[in-house]
């Protein structure tokens, strides 16, 4: 009986491991070969462009790829490739089809024609949205623009094209772009259609959409979610304090940064430390960055790894401190990337970060122990990453 047992739980391990080695996209070896599978199949063929050193590549493989939705659908409806854009066949295939990033996703029939073309790193939903519209005849980014040779300018259809082209082609993107924002009108805006060309194309509060958007928030209460406005109204705010930080239009930075400061958001809080920081810097007011950076060293940004090491970044004056700041802003951002390292001492980033920040500061103890720690945590990351993490280590040995 014991036996027999064995020899089930043997099959059931056997069938198990079978099973979840099929949940991810299941890559053939070569152009040759899956062609050929595509001409038996009748299946478009999808061809992961990559490189060994893109941090998103590895980024999709790792959490992406293996997902058992993304791959069932996938592995059904393509016959899929994978191709190093700098080996072997990559090499002529990344002139062929112009692939200028990485990752870029082709989705070509079996003469290599393109039938459907995207990129960048992307959550699962939006990668299956995108096969979807690939095995679509009416919306792949093939139909999509022979209907705008042909002269097709409905701004349903200009939306579409847009969303297709813009993680592609964001050249052509840019003049759909254009082309919606000139054509669109206020009674236009105040429909679901409206609502969808504003959160794709609304740049800042003050453009044409964004100022819309800003002036009838409520009017979109019935095709979004609260989140998503409050999201978008954040997004906005942002990007046009920005543009008042190059300006230097002070009276108005500050009024709009109250919207950040006095908000029971954290999220916002934060948001507001990091631009009023920013602002700061970009005018060398030093004793305002000191002050407002110490406090939030205690409040706002205590817990936060990822932010105390951007603005440590920021205030350092550039990875390898060719443009050093003033003293007192450089002992921020050592206090800075210290408290970031305490926090998450087991992110590459970070301790990279704090390396450079202690190279330029010429604190050769801490800035090796950061450059070994972030060296050894890069052999997890790309080689290009691996690369400058050595150069890095380097720099600081020869201190």
């Amino acid at each position: 009986m014991n036996r027999l047992k064995s020899v089930f739980t043997c099959l059931f391990l056997f069938v198990a491991i079978g099973s979840h080695a099929q949940e991810e996209i299941q890559f053939n070896n070569s152009w040759t070969e899956a062609k050929e599978k595509a001409i038996q199949s009748r299946k478009l063929i999808f061809i992961d462009c990559y490189t060994s050193w893109c941090a998103p590549c590895k980024w999709m493989e790792k959490n992406v790829f293996i997902l058992p939705v993304v791959a069932r659908y996938y592995n059904d409806n393509f016959v899929n490739l994978k191709v190093d854009m700098e080996k072997g066949e990559g090499i002529e295939m990344r002139k062929k089809y112009n692939v200028q990033s990485f990752p870029t996703y082709l989705f070509v029939n079996t003469a290599g024609d393109i039938v459907h073309r995207t990129a960048s790193r992307m959550e699962a939903d939006a990668f299956l949205a995108e096969a979807k519209r690939a095995v679509d005849p009416k919306r792949n980014t093939a139909a999509l623009k022979e209907q705008y040779d042909k002269g097709t300018r409905d701004l349903p259809f200009l939306l579409d094209y847009y969303l297709a082209l813009e993680r592609a082609d964001r050249s052509t993107a840019g003049q759909l772009s254009g082309e919606i924002v000139a054509k669109v009108t206020a009674q236009d805006l105040n429909t679901e259609l409206g609502w969808k060309i504003i959160k794709s194309l609304a740049r800042t509060e003050n453009d044409k959409l964004g100022a819309h958007f800003m002036a009838n928030q409520q009017a979109y209460n019935n095709w979004s979610k609260a989140e998503e406005r409050e999201q978008l109204k954040d997004r906005l705010i942002t990007s046009t304090m920005y543009g008042l930080i190059r300006t230097g239009d002070e009276q108005t930075f500050f009024d709009k940064l109250a919207y950040f400061k006095k908000s029971d958001n954290m999220g916002r809080k934060k948001q507001g430390v990091m631009l009023e920081a920013d602002y700061y810097l970009e005018k060398g007011r030093t004793d305002d960055y000191v002050k407002l950076t110490s406090a939030a060293l205690k409040n706002e940004l205590k817990d936060d790894a990822d932010k105390l090491s951007f603005l440590a970044r920021r205030a350092s004056g550039g990875k390898m401190g060719n443009d050093q700041a003033s003293p007192a802003v450089m002992q921020q951002a050592y206090q800075m990337a210290k408290r970031a390292v305490s926090l998450d001492p087991e992110e590459y980033s970070v301790q990279s970060t704090f390396a450079y920040v202690c190279l330029a500061m010429k604190k050769k103890s801490e800035a090796l122990a950061a450059a070994k720690k972030s060296r050894a945590l890069a052999n997890a990351e790309t080689s290009k990453i691996q690369k400058l993490a050595q150069e890095l280590l380097d720099k600081v040995e020869a201190l």
